[in-house]
């Protein structure tokens, strides 16, 4: 028998095949693979904490308050990774309590809101505020001003003789007063100078027409006088100005007690008239409390009133008849004519024309 070719192995010892042994390498490709998975889950951690570290702005917030929460959530509740999510420890457990997100108008309500902030910045008050305020303004100034002063045309009596009275001429402060001087017999009494105690609350200026001037007080309170040189006359007409708050003499007639250079000379003799403040109280159609008014028939130019046993007649008529025991013109030709108690005059008009006047009642009262 041959023996075989191969070498012997020993007794007892196993016969195990041969491995050849090689270095264990990893192909390029997969380690890119790997690399690159690696990259991306590192850039993507550290963009979800730079992401979660920033509060997201209007848009975000709203489009939060607009979802509604999902089913079992809490509202309040704001989704992980969101604005205002709970930062929790490793243990899950701990941090800060969530905030709840701003609510902002939508999207469609931006430009309404800023026409009303625009509004309310340039225009704060209402139509009924600013109405509110034109009514407490009107009823202050009334209260301060007060309800308007009654107006009157005097004819006051102005003596020249030593020791006569001055009279008084009530003004009040925004209405002007004229004074207009005349003579008994009405004719203008030209004014040469103007002499003012207090010119400066009193400011007095004359007027086109020779014999007027115009005062314009200035205070509510006060008083001064008011010297007028009259032509012909060495003596001056004085006259005291009064402030007053309820009348004011807007048109004031001094009438002096004389016989002015502008008089016509008379027909025949007249007595000197007594020009008192009774008399020009009727000159002005302004009788005494106890003077009767009579009807008058015949003619619309005429007024009388019976004050005792004298009958007063104010007309711009020229009385014939009776014969009358006192008369004082005024201005504009108004005339006044004293006569005993009679119930039928006879006068003239403007024109010539003959007129015969009955006073009283058909029954002679």
């Amino acid at each position: 028998m041959k023996e075989s070719a191969g070498p012997k192995i020993a007794l007892g010892q196993e016969e195990r095949p041969e491995i050849e042994k090689r270095p264990s390498i990893i192909p390029v490709s997969t380690m890119v693979l790997i690399v690159a998975c690696l990259l991306s889950s590192l850039s993507g951690a550290a963009a979800y904490a730079f992401f979660s570290t920033i509060r997201m702005g209007p848009p975000r917030a709203q489009a939060l308050s607009l979802l509604p929460p999902p089913s079992g959530e809490d509202p309040g509740s704001v989704p992980s990774g969101g604005a205002g999510a709970t930062v929790s420890g490793k243990d899950g457990s701990g941090g800060r309590q969530p905030t709840s997100p701003p609510v902002l108008p939508a999207p469609i309500d931006f430009h309404d809101e800023a026409v009303r902030n625009t509004i309310h910045k340039h225009f704060p008050l209402q139509p009924s505020d600013i109405d509110l305020i034109r009514k407490t303004l009107k009823e202050t100034q009334k209260a301060v001003h007060g309800s308007p002063p009654v107006g009157r045309a005097i004819s006051v009596s102005v003596s020249l003789d030593p020791g006569a009275p001055f009279p008084d001429i009530r003004l009040v402060p925004g209405i002007a007063s004229t004074i207009t001087v005349v003579d008994t017999t009405g004719a203008p009494w030209p004014i040469e100078d103007v002499i003012v105690g207090n010119m400066k609350s009193f400011p007095v200026r004359r007027l086109s027409t020779p014999n007027g001037v115009v005062v314009e007080p200035k205070n509510n309170v006060g008083w001064t006088s008011l010297a007028l040189s009259l032509a012909g006359r060495g003596t001056p007409a004085v006259l005291r100005l009064v402030s007053s708050d309820r009348i004011s003499d807007t048109r004031v007639t001094a009438v002096i007690s004389a016989r002015g250079p502008n008089a016509k000379t008379p027909v025949f003799s007249e007595p000197r008239p007594l020009v008192s403040s009774r008399i020009l109280a009727y000159l002005d159609g302004i009788p005494p409390g106890q003077a009767r008014a009579l009807p008058v028939r015949g003619t619309k130019d005429m007024e009388a009133w019976l004050d005792g046993n004298r009958l007063f007649v104010r007309t711009h008529m020229d009385v014939l008849a009776p014969a009358w025991t006192e008369t004082v013109s005024g201005p504009n030709g108004m005339k006044l004519y004293v006569f005993p108690p009679v119930s039928v005059i006879t006068a003239a008009g403007e024109d010539g024309e003959m007129k015969t006047v009955e006073l009283g009642e058909k029954n002679g009262k």
